[in-house]
């Protein structure tokens, strides 16, 4: 912890590191909102496990969709803050449609703006974030995953005690507000990228840029960590969507308790992440990622045992500790293997690839679930786990 404050004054301003990471927070508030509103909305639309895993899995298809389009949008524009503004608002909009989803059709059409707004955000913000922190990006974008943590532990115990007066609809329609809120706080306050700051050379035109990319396709190492991150990102994601279907759906659950479960997975992130993040710089990406993915599936492992809800929500909490303690880890890596030119591009990369991968995993869980029941659900994501760990020890050793 020492280290870390000792880093931290080695930054000149910390205001736009507090802002991105605030605004990062917000996104997922919105992610928070929607995972813990979806079990009580697919009860009142009769919506099966797999129409519930379905409508996650559109989330995922429209992350795929914008981080694709945005990597070189973001690398040739630059407009970081703009496209920060954007995801904000369309996250406002998604809570807005959410509140009046009377159908499947709206309620997708809710996920697929969660989609833009969650995802669309790490592809101008990381870069953004790594050009004016580079001599601290590690540090810096673990406290920018703080704010994700934060968003996705805040929100669904808010959500779950509003939903002791209002509606699941009501609820929705409230908490749309700070999202909005947000967004123009972002476009009005952040500062622009300095000259100095963008380590592109900017006399070299779209052909370098290009060639830049043609190198970060083909690199081994790059192509590794997209897929890692990518079964990492399903073993995370898919404890957070199923671990409320569990409680409702088979400990019945009510949505207080519901939206602290979520929020105790993200508490030992937001203490984590910084503590790991600053480890990494110094001992490099690969032994952390390591240890956290084996602590992962041997939780994972014994979850489906336990029948104490208060016990399988600790053990889950402890998943969600080492799973998401280590979201600056890998983008820490990623940033650290791609050229500055291409920065936005390579995070393009790693979040479509995670989005692709993650995106299979609820629907492959609703059928699971249907078919076998929701236990068996958890041994697949150990699984993933398993598979992220293996492909880790294929990981350059040397610090990058």
């Amino acid at each position: 912890m020492y280290s870390i404050l000792k880093d931290l004054r080695g930054i000149e301003n910390v205001k736009p590191l507090s802002i991105v990471s605030a605004g990062h927070g917000v996104t997922h508030w919105v992610n928070g909102i929607f995972i813990v509103l979806l079990p009580f909305i697919a009860q009142d639309l009769s919506l099966s496990y797999t129409t519930t895993g379905s409508m996650v899995t559109i989330f995922f298809i429209a992350a795929v969709a914008v981080t694709i389009i945005s990597g070189p949008v973001i690398d040739i524009s630059k407009k970081y803050i703009l496209a920060q503004f954007l995801c904000l608002i369309s996250g406002a909009l998604a809570l807005l449609l959410m509140s009046g989803a009377t159908s499947t059709l709206i309620l997708a059409t809710a996920a697929v703006f969660i989609g833009i707004c969650v995802s669309g955000w790490h592809t101008p913000s990381i870069p953004y974030l790594s050009l004016l922190y580079n001599k601290n990006r590690g540090l810096a974008l673990s406290l920018h995953t703080v704010g994700a943590s934060l968003g996705d532990g805040i929100a669904p115990p808010i959500a779950g005690l509003i939903m002791l007066v209002l509606s699941w609809q009501q609820t929705s329609l409230l908490l749309a507000i700070p999202v909005a809120i947000m967004g123009f706080y972002v476009l009005r306050s952040l500062p622009q990228i300095g000259a100095d700051q963008d380590t592109e050379d900017n006399s070299s035109g779209k052909y370098n840029y290009w060639e830049g990319l043609k190198g970060l396709l083909s690199n081994r190492d790059m192509l590794i960590l997209c897929i890692l991150a990518g079964l990492w990102s399903m073993t995370q994601n898919g404890l957070v969507v199923f671990l409320p279907l569990y409680l409702v759906g088979e400990m019945q659950s009510s949505p207080v308790l519901v939206g602290f479960a979520l929020f105790s997975i993200q508490l030992g992130a937001v203490f984590g992440g910084p503590i790991v993040g600053t480890l990494s710089d110094r001992v490099g990406r690969r032994p952390v990622v390591i240890y956290s993915l084996i602590i992962s599936a041997i939780v994972l492992i014994i979850i489906p045992l336990l029948e104490n809800v208060y016990l399988f929500i600790l053990m889950s909490s402890l998943a969600g500790c080492s799973l998401y303690s280590i979201r600056p880890v890998i983008h820490s890596w990623t940033m650290d293997i791609s050229a500055g030119q291409t920065s936005g591009s390579a995070i393009s990369m790693l979040f479509t690839a995670q989005a692709a991968l993650t995106g299979l995993i609820p629907i492959i869980g609703g059928l699971t679930a249907d078919i076998f029941g929701l236990k068996l659900v958890f041994v697949l994501l150990t699984l993933t786990s398993i598979l992220a760990l293996f492909l880790s020890f294929l990981m350059p050793k040397r610090a990058i």
